[in-house]
């Protein structure tokens, strides 16, 4: 990884490049777009931005079929680079990730006013195997409601932006400040107030059914990875081995709700702050 970020932040067309090569491996090109925002700022990170967006914007022209997908991709990009212009001026792994579920949410129900009729064709074609089902039929009119709908479009947005925001961490870190991500990754704390919007909006909605089981999902996102980040630092002082990280991770899908508790209250706790005392 650390020859990958050495050529990505050689110059722009190698930079460029790389990010082209996201089309067809996950992940690289918001790896891309946030690790050169993160190092040379908003100009050279909004040229990378409208470079990435090209393949996108061509198949959005020639393409007839499924253009809700590509206009995911577009906005996913967009998603990225706006938490990390905001890190950068902010130096706050924390408040960029808030503004990063902030701009899922708002993009992801501006969506749903301006594009309702191209989504509803979208969610008829994903749960057309499921609604012909009749004791589903109740499940599959939730989940394709415009609330649902809404959710699970912030959820990959909010998904997307924090794996790129991270992983564009960490390469500008092996280059410029090799071990910052990871110190700075297991500090992560959320505010009280951000944690409590977080713990207090996911309870909410994750009572109100499954039209808003994705919205709760989006916001259990900070407080799973502030759970991650005190995994990450017990492991550390305790000098355990990776299998043990591997077993919090799986904890995210098998327990996600206290995950999601954990990252709550160490807001007010601080239990990294007391495992260091002991």
């Amino acid at each position: 990884m650390k020859a990958l970020a050495e050529f990505i932040m050689r110059g722009r067309m190698q930079a460029s490049a790389v990010a082209m090569l996201g089309y067809v491996i996950p992940m690289l090109t918001p790896l891309v777009v946030a690790a050169v925002t993160l190092r040379k700022g908003a100009f050279e990170g909004t040229l990378l931005l409208f470079i990435s967006l090209m393949p996108a914007l061509v198949s959005l022209v020639l393409s007839e079929s499924s253009p809700m997908l590509i206009w995911i991709t577009l906005i996913s990009l967009i998603v990225v680079f706006i938490p990390a212009l905001l890190l950068r001026v902010t130096v706050s792994l924390s408040l960029s990730l808030m503004g990063a579920v902030f701009v899922s949410v708002i993009i992801s129900g501006m969506a749903i006013m301006l594009a309702s009729d191209r989504i509803d064709e979208l969610m008829a074609l994903m749960f057309k195997g499921l609604s012909e089902r009749e004791e589903n039929q109740s499940l599959t009119d939730a989940m394709t409601s415009h609330t649902a709908v809404a959710g699970m479009i912030a959820y990959i947005l909010a998904l997307n932006a924090f794996s790129g925001l991270l992983l564009g961490r960490w390469i500008q870190a092996l280059l410029y400040n090799p071990g910052g991500f990871g110190s700075e990754f297991r500090e992560l704390r959320l505010s009280a107030i951000a944690a409590s919007v977080c713990f207090l909006g996911s309870v909410v909605c994750r009572v109100q059914g499954d039209e808003f089981w994705w919205w709760s999902n989006v916001l259990a996102l900070p407080l799973i990875l502030v759970a991650l980040a005190i995994a990450h630092t017990v492991v550390k002082q305790r000098q355990w081995s990776t299998p043990w990280l591997v077993l919090c991770y799986m904890a995210v899908f098998i327990v996600s709700p206290l995950m999601m508790l954990i990252g709550f209250l160490d807001t007010w706790l601080n239990f990294r702050s007391r495992l260091q005392k002991q």
